[in-house]
């Protein structure tokens, strides 16, 4: 039997490693993965999606302020469309560390499982490189 996971999961062997966690473990670990995905991707690269992915927060030529209310924005935007097992997303902008080229996010919401709804919560931390890591 596998764990849960998404197709993509199930199909590459990731949900294999699930096997004996909780129906809800495995669904917080799966949906993070696929955040940390979906984040990472920038807009415009899925040709057959033009809304998939995120700007590139470099590009935005706004206050400090500014960007991290329009970045907040679009994620949570991005997260409703493209994370089905989450609802009622919230993102909230985390204090800067010494490290200037670091982001970091809490992402907040609802996730459904097997018809059950809990309240959640992430981290994402999206370093220079543009790769963002989700827990």
């Amino acid at each position: 039997m596998t764990g849960y996971g998404s197709l993509f999961e199930r199909l590459n062997g990731d949900a294999d490693k699930r096997v004996g966690w909780s129906r809800e473990v495995s669904a917080m670990a799966s949906v993070a993965a696929h955040l940390g995905k979906m984040l990472s991707t920038r807009a415009g690269s899925v040709q057959t999606l033009s809304d998939y992915g995120l700007p590139d927060l470099n590009d935005m030529r706004l206050s400090l302020h500014d960007s991290l209310s329009q970045a907040r924005s679009a994620i949570e935007g991005f997260i409703e469309a493209y994370e089905p097992r989450l609802s009622d997303v919230r993102v909230v902008s985390l204090p800067r560390d010494n490290d200037q080229l670091r982001l970091a996010f809490s992402i907040e919401g609802l996730l459904e499982v097997e018809g059950f709804k809990r309240q959640v919560s992430f981290s994402a931390c999206l370093d220079g490189s543009g790769q963002v890591k989700v827990s």
